[in-house]
């Protein structure tokens, strides 16, 4: 059977990224892939962006340090966005973000043994690049 013959093609749309990063002493960790599921879901709905473009990925550390007095644990959302959508925009994708992980954490914020972050980041128009394979 011979492979199936892909083209490759220069994007310009943007490719969002959610990039979720949490301590590994949270009871939720076994629902990890639920939760980037549910992230995923949430940001497709906004009209500024291409359900088609998201992407979602989780990075477990095994080794951090909190300050004193600081839960035990920690939840950290990064969203990779292109530029060009309003602050207003920028700031529903942060608060829609945020309800979607403190609904998916709401053990471990109950137990004092985390806290949940979310941080919009902008990729530069000019400088962002992406390449996609399709099908011929």
């Amino acid at each position: 059977m011979e492979p199936e013959r892909v083209s490759l093609r220069v994007e310009s749309n943007g490719m969002p990224q959610i990039h979720l990063e949490t301590s590994p002493n949270l009871e939720e960790s076994i629902s990890i892939p639920d939760i980037l599921a549910d992230l995923v879901v949430c940001l497709s709905g906004f009209d500024v962006i291409d359900p088609a473009a998201v992407k979602a990925y989780h990075s477990l550390r095994t080794i951090w340090a909190m300050g004193v007095g600081a839960p035990e644990g920690f939840v950290q959302c990064q969203i990779a966005i292109l530029t060009g959508r309003s602050d207003e925009v920028q700031c529903q994708i942060a608060d829609a973000m945020m309800q979607v992980l403190t609904a998916a954490f709401r053990q471990s914020l109950e137990d004092h043994k985390t806290s949940i972050t979310v941080e919009i980041r902008e990729m530069r128009r000019e400088t962002f690049r992406k390449v996609a394979a399709h099908p011929l």
